[in-house]
């Protein structure tokens, strides 16, 4: 019992550190390629790479000959550079493209739901944005389309709501599809963390809580240039 123990203590130990490790490794430049180093300058991937991301999750992506994959910690690509695009992981699933299509993979780089989308985005809330067939919809982490592709334009979800675009027109709704606010918006943002969100109703912005109560009156968008433009003369 004591041995394993002990074995368990040495791999925490060692997952604990190369994670830890992964959160202070930060990128540098040399002769316009990036490496990674720890904060107190230890290089541990040297700058081989045009493009690197910062690291989440334990990856980081780099961009080689025109593809992407990602490495770990100790500058090991686990994931290879086969992909034409990709994401950082989020909640242990990111999106990437390969012919034309996007999937999801997890960190071990198995794909978990298999190419079918022209387009998508990471996961927020469960449910993550995607096109199919020019249209936007939103998938689960098993790969169920939840909510149909129909709209289209739309956002992430964020507050449990996300905007949507249906015939010209900007609405909201939740995680199971249901409407919460019509689609009568020329345009729309998701809503923030102080559960307010901007919208353009015949021509006039406003400030709006998740009833669709106006909260305030906004400057339009050709306002705030007009006013900009004439501080600027």
């Amino acid at each position: 019992m004591k041995k394993v123990s002990v074995l368990f203590l040495l791999f925490l130990g060692a997952y604990t550190y190369t994670a830890g490790q992964s959160k202070n490794l930060v990128r540098y430049y040399e002769n316009a390629l990036v490496g990674y180093k720890t904060e107190e300058g230890k290089v541990i991937v040297s700058p081989i790479y045009k493009f690197g991301s910062e690291f989440k999750e334990g990856r980081a992506i780099v961009y080689q000959n025109g593809k992407r994959g990602y490495i770990d910690a100790t500058g090991k690509v686990v994931i290879p550079i086969i992909y034409d695009d990709a994401t950082l992981f989020e909640d242990g699933l990111a999106a990437v493209l390969i012919d034309g299509l996007y999937s999801y993979i997890n960190i071990y780089g198995e794909t978990k739901i298999a190419p079918a989308f022209e387009y998508a985005e990471n996961f927020s809330g469960g449910l993550a944005l995607v096109k199919i067939g020019g249209q936007y919809g939103f998938v689960s982490r098993e790969g169920k389309m939840v909510i149909a592709a129909q709209y289209e334009a739309a956002m992430r979800f964020f507050q449990q709501v996300a905007a949507v675009k249906l015939n010209g027109k900007w609405g909201y709704i939740d995680s199971k599809g249901a409407v919460l606010l019509p689609f009568e918006y020329q345009t729309a943002s998701a809503f923030s963390e102080n559960e307010t969100a901007e919208v353009t109703i015949d021509k006039e912005r406003y400030l709006i809580d998740k009833s669709g109560k106006k909260l305030k009156k906004l400057k339009t968008h050709a306002e705030e240039e007009h006013e900009e433009r004439g501080k600027n003369k």
